[in-house]
């Protein structure tokens, strides 16, 4: 009976090394996928990473051209104001100009010419009389 206990005991320990052997596989496959997951979590990771980068690149990028625009904007303003000012400026100055010549040429006349101007001066009156009571 001892060869019967003999075959069961090497059969037994057969069938634990080779549930050893399968544990073994079975640890080191887990290893392999539990690696393999990490590694993938790890270039999810640095992808995720990267386009965060490259968001963060185009929203800096779009901020600088922004910047840059309503600065210029600003500087088309600053002279378009410039213009109108020394538009004005120049049209007032012509004006003014342009009545103190008329206003010369009509002293002259009347200096000329005194007793027409009076003559007109009175005919004038008598319209804007006639004019408002009217």
């Amino acid at each position: 009976m001892a060869t019967t206990q003999d075959k069961a005991k090497g059969a037994m320990g057969e069938a634990a090394g080779k549930a050893h052997q399968g544990t073994d596989y079975a640890a080191g496959k887990a290893h392999q996928a539990t690696d393999a997951a990490a590694n993938k979590a790890h270039q999810a990771t640095d992808k995720a990473h990267d386009v965060a980068s490259t968001v963060a690149d185009y929203a800096g990028q779009a901020k600088e051209s922004v910047q840059h625009m309503a600065a210029n904007a600003a500087e088309s303003m600053t002279h378009a104001k410039d213009a109108v000012v020394d538009w004005t400026s120049d049209a007032a100055q012509h004006t003014g100009d342009y009545v103190k010549t008329g206003a010369d040429e009509l002293t002259t006349l009347v200096r000329r010419y005194p007793i027409t101007a009076m003559l007109v001066g009175i005919g004038v009156g008598f319209m804007l009389a006639k004019v408002a009571h009217a």
